[in-house]
């Protein structure tokens, strides 16, 4: 038999999870066509590091050029509305104009400074161009994950993506936690995290808890940050997670230590004095892995019965 003091210990009241390395949200970027054309030079390879706005991609597109040629257009639109409108201003200053034309012509020139702030936007979306080749850059820093495109390959707005991109650096851990201990996480909580491919564990703790549960194996995302910063981590990585969870009452003992009696009530076995032991009803609370939280029925300090307690009550029917 062993017998041991019943404490509170917080150590044991731990959450354990599976999780995995993963990418925070808008770490990750892909990349698509900002027009229609053909992929006509690649300048990345996946796993390439890339700075915000390097070149990635030239695309020849002849709608490209069209919207140039918009965009000239516009330009020659505005000065001729705005040479109408002082020539207008002009007629009135000197009594010979008529109040009509003036507005009209203000309209015109409303109207074509609609179209070039249209046009304007047009090219800037379009990225560096020029005689009908658009580079598309990199909308953040980080690495290549996936190219997904090859040269040649015809290409257009809202189309498949050309490249992922996910920056190494932000990276946190999702632990899948089940429903039934998700109301027990508290953000800020500690959390131990041992990675399959990495010897020891590192500290982190919890910013954020999911709020979907995956229906099938009813689990809820917890994201957890890690302390410090540490090399060779990758996003998919397999790891276990210890979450904090301190029971805020009662007294946590080891599973062996608690015996069901007729099918209906929990009893544990406090040593009253060396060798005699006396049954006692208990109500338990939540379970963290191989404790149990004992929410009434005992005190911390006294000595319990955790392993072979079967030994003394032949009647009990299972252990929990």
């Amino acid at each position: 038999m062993k017998i041991e003091e019943a404490a509170l210990e917080p150590e044991h009241a731990a959450i354990r999870a599976p999780a995995r390395v993963a990418f925070r949200d808008g770490a990750v970027s892909t990349v698509g066509a900002p027009a229609p054309g053909r992929i006509v030079k690649l300048m990345v390879e996946a796993g390439e590091k890339v700075e915000a706005n390097a070149p990635l991609v030239v695309i020849a597109s002849p709608e490209a050029s069209e919207y140039a040629m918009d965009l000239a257009r516009a330009r020659i639109e505005v000065d001729a509305a705005n040479d109408a409108v002082k020539r207008q201003e002009d007629m009135a200053t000197k009594g010979v104009g008529r109040e009509v034309e003036r507005i009209a012509a203000k309209h015109r020139l409303a109207e074509a400074k609609a179209a070039l702030t249209h046009a304007q936007k047009t090219v800037n979306m379009l990225g560096p161009n020029s005689g009908g080749m658009v580079t598309v850059t990199a909308p953040i820093e980080g690495t290549i994950l996936r190219r997904l495109t090859t040269v040649g390959a015809q290409v257009e707005p809202g189309g498949d993506p050309l490249f992922e991109i996910g920056n190494p650096e932000a990276l946190w851990v999702v632990a899948e936690v089940f429903q039934d201990d998700l109301l027990l996480v508290r953000e800020g909580a500690k959390v131990t995290l041992e990675f399959a491919a990495r010897p020891g564990a590192v500290t982190g703790h919890v910013v954020g808890i999911g709020v979907l549960v995956d229906t099938g194996l009813r689990r809820a995302p917890v994201y957890v940050a890690i302390d410090e910063a540490i090399s060779g981590l990758t996003p998919g990585a397999y790891a276990r997670a210890s979450i904090l969870a301190p029971a805020e009452q009662g007294v946590t003992l080891p599973k062996t230590a608690v015996l069901i009696k007729d099918g209906t009530h929990s009893v544990v076995y406090v040593e009253e004095a060396p060798g005699k032991f006396s049954q006692r009803d208990v109500v338990l609370g939540h379970t963290f892995g191989e404790h149990v939280q004992v929410i009434s029925g005992i005190k911390p300090g006294e000595r319990i019965a955790v392993a072979g307690a079967l030994l003394i009550d032949g009647e009990a029917q299972q252990l929990l």
